[in-house]
């Protein structure tokens, strides 16, 4: 895969010797859980922000939900990427994987969702779980789901994914990514004649089309 098809919420394994863990923030070191946990698992996950073939945005997770490191790393770092569509697949197909609730909850929603022809899988701590093995996910923890939306997706189309979760049994946050921006699909499928907050690489903005070539020409910001 190219360093330019990676996307917010991919997993990469990496070689953590070559990872860059400064956040360029002078008033700020290197909190003390960042290196060992970066160790344990080897995982990061990409975040928003530019991707060169020498300074790929990563994030490095802790136990701890507060615990969470923006740093970088080269691509000649990376020895495995891992998408949340990869982690759907594994749990789907993979008969011996271990039935947790957020599993039989994922299969749940790939039969409601057969109807979906955009990709995707599980983010945030349960596919990091999926993806390490590591215990990470805890009572309190949201189902996340990433939609990768490259076409329009219709606010019907949202409402009627959102229907979908609603007797699922634990919270579920949806986050959809396009081609220039990621955004909330609980906010999307609500925002007739309003704007929703649009997450792009340079920042946040409100906008009414996230699939728009050129986000920057929109002038109502908001704050980081």
């Amino acid at each position: 895969m190219e360093v330019s098809a990676l996307q917010p919420h991919y997993l990469l394994k990496i070689d953590a010797t070559e990872v860059i863990l400064s956040n360029e923030r002078v008033d700020q070191c290197v909190p003390s859980w960042v290196f060992p946990a970066l160790l344990d698992t080897s995982f990061v996950v990409v975040r928003r922000g530019v991707v060169t073939e020498n300074r790929i945005p990563i994030g490095i997770r802790g136990r701890e939900r507060s615990q969470r490191w923006a740093a970088w790393c080269p691509a000649n770092a990376i020895q495995q990427i891992v998408t949340p569509v990869d982690l759907l697949q594994r749990v789907i197909n993979t008969k011996d994987l271990p039935v947790s609730p957020a599993s039989r909850r994922l299969r749940s929603l790939a039969t409601d969702w057969q109807w979906l022809t955009h990709r995707w899988g599980p983010g945030g701590s349960v596919g990091f779980e999926l993806a390490t093995g590591k215990p990470t996910r805890t009572q309190r923890s949201d189902l996340d789901i990433v939609v990768y939306a490259k076409e329009h997706l219709s606010i019907s189309d949202a409402q009627r994914l959102l229907v979908a979760t609603r007797d699922i049994g634990m919270p579920v946050d949806i986050r959809v990514e396009t081609a220039v921006c990621g955004f909330s699909l609980a906010e999307y499928a609500s925002s007739f004649n309003r704007s929703v907050l649009l997450r792009t690489s340079t920042g946040p903005i409100l906008g009414d089309d996230p699939w728009t070539a050129d986000l920057r020409s929109l002038s109502v910001r908001t704050g980081a």
